[in-house]
């Protein structure tokens, strides 16, 4: 196990030959297609309404400049990456600085594990109830280090994925001795990203899929039965489904529900809910009531 930075030419000339990469899912093609669709229309506006001429000045400049972007987006999404595998070796990216001017941090920011450090990968899934039968499923992939570099993680690469710093995001998680990555914004899908890993580094095991589930259907048949409850009676394991919805990212979903159900503004439901995620980080604040 070493850390290098990513800018590095050793992870830099790695990545240029991976044949197993996730990167950032900028969908380009789609987006680019439905502007073009745009441009194409206003331009047929515009040759109706004023001349075909001022269409064509005014249309084709965009038409290219809107064309090259998705180009450019498309090359440098491969540059926008968040784990890697190359001659049986994983490159992890632990975090991205979100200023350009904090490229010049000497600060590690890519893990680089030896097929036989590492213990398993799997992939853990989560099927969020928010309101009825229809889940939203949630993704992450799991990497479990082997045993003899288990001290090494504790000491060098935790104190890496604290968030301290407001221009640091934190794409992997260290939980009980695991590197967990959300899966979300990120492709191919996680189980081809698999399969790929498995053809390019055969070493590394494939552990089992663990499945679970968050149910939230029964606050808010609770909330419907007694619209006069007070927010802040909620029973202790209905906050800590909401806590942990709104850190899987559903707290708009969980503002709107609650705002629907109990009846107060969005605002309200919001304040609450942050309330809620505080209670439960241990920096509790007075909650508001409905």
């Amino acid at each position: 196990m070493k850390l290098v930075r990513s800018d590095s030419p050793e992870v830099v000339h790695s990545i240029a030959s991976a044949g197993t990469l996730a990167v950032w899912n900028w969908p380009g093609l789609s987006l680019g297609c439905v502007a073009n669709v745009l441009v194409m229309l206003i331009a047929l506006s515009l040759s109706l309404t004023i001349s075909v001429r001022t269409a064509a000045w005014l249309s084709i400049p965009v038409f290219l400049a809107l064309n090259g972007y998705v180009v450019w987006r498309a090359v440098s999404a491969r540059y926008q990456w968040l784990i890697a595998g190359c001659a049986e070796q994983v490159y992890i990216r632990l975090f991205a600085w979100l200023r350009k001017d904090r490229g010049d941090v000497n600060e590690p920011d890519v893990i680089v594990l030896e097929a036989s450090e590492i213990a398993s990968m799997s992939v853990k899934t989560l099927e969020v109830f928010l309101d009825g039968s229809k889940p939203k499923i949630v993704e992450w992939l799991v990497i479990q280090p082997a045993q003899a570099v288990a001290d090494d993680v504790s000491k060098h690469i935790r104190p890496l994925l604290m968030p301290l710093d407001p221009d640091k995001a934190v794409y992997v998680e260290n939980e009980g001795g695991c590197f967990t990555i959300g899966w979300k914004w990120w492709r191919p899908a996680l189980r081809v990203f698999l399969q790929q890993v498995v053809r390019d580094c055969p070493s590394i095991v494939i552990a089992p899929e663990e499945s679970s589930e968050l149910d939230l259907n029964g606050i808010w048949r609770g909330i419907s039965r007694n619209l006069r409850t007070d927010l802040k009676d909620l029973s202790s394991q209905d906050r800590q489904k909401l806590a942990q919805a709104m850190r899987l990212g559903f707290g708009c979903e969980c503002a709107g529900l609650l705002s629907r159900y109990k009846w107060i503004s969005f605002r309200e439901a919001g304040a609450f809910l942050t309330e809620v995620v505080r209670e439960e980080a241990g920096t509790s604040q007075p909650a508001v009531q409905g």
